[in-house]
């Protein structure tokens, strides 16, 4: 590993154990209602301990975590509040970065074998780079598009260590060029707030979990044009 790597590395892999101990306590703090709700909107015909079988129930878990606020607050928030973790610590670092992250669409680019890769968010045009030891050593051929949560740090982003969906590189080329044309708001302040980016990351896992000419279909009718070529 180049010794620029190493920084990056080091803190990737401190604040990530930090993250899957708080998804520990966090996970357990989910009420099945919950993501039994999450579930229903999908139509998925599943309830209770039968989900916990279902091939997308970290994607279920994961929207049910970050988003579900029939008590008046996520059990992040909640977690927060009641933690009140120390200014600066990593525990708060971590915290924080879950309440402000949002879902989006990442292409794949130049892999940096055991610390991540290059990454472009194509509904936000950022260029980031992905830690992640694992997924920089998958070998792809073709383009690749995934769906996921991020968690920004400075210098990096990582996704939760819930789960991430694989995307129609073709859908998200569409969305990318009809999505922000769509509001003369920039992206970044049309989806400022916590509502905003619950509403998109639905909307996008909903589209992940849907066949992809039904999709398409419903694309080219929301944008009122063509494909990209």
């Amino acid at each position: 590993m180049p010794p620029r790597d190493r920084p990056v590395f080091k803190t990737y892999r401190r604040l990530r154990a930090v993250e899957d101990s708080l998804v520990e306590t966090l996970v357990d703090a989910v009420p099945d209602e919950s993501v039994d709700a999450v579930a229903a909107m999908f139509r998925i015909p599943l309830q209770g301990e039968p989900l916990y079988d279902h091939p997308d129930y970290g994607v279920l878990l994961d929207l049910a975590m970050y988003e579900d606020r029939t008590s008046g607050q996520t059990v992040i928030e909640r977690h927060f509040e009641q933690t009140n973790p120390e200014a600066g610590s990593d525990e708060q670092l971590v915290l924080s970065a879950m309440m402000a992250s949002r879902v989006t669409l990442l292409r794949l680019g130049k892999r940096n074998p055991g610390v991540g890769l290059d990454v472009e968010d194509l509904l936000f045009g950022e260029a980031l780079f992905l830690a992640d030891p694992a997924l920089s050593k998958e070998r792809t051929r073709g383009e690749l598009v995934i769906l996921t949560r991020l968690l920004s740090f400075d210098g990096f982003v990582m996704t939760p260590s819930t789960a991430f969906l694989d995307f129609e590189p073709h859908l998200a080329r569409l969305l990318a060029a009809g999505l922000p044309k769509e509001s003369t708001v920039p992206m970044a302040d049309r989806y400022a707030s916590a509502d905003a980016r619950r509403v998109l990351g639905m909307d996008l896992t909903s589209m992940a979990l849907s066949s992809v000419e039904s999709v398409r279909q419903a694309l080219l009718v929301r944008f009122g044009g063509v494909p990209p070529a």
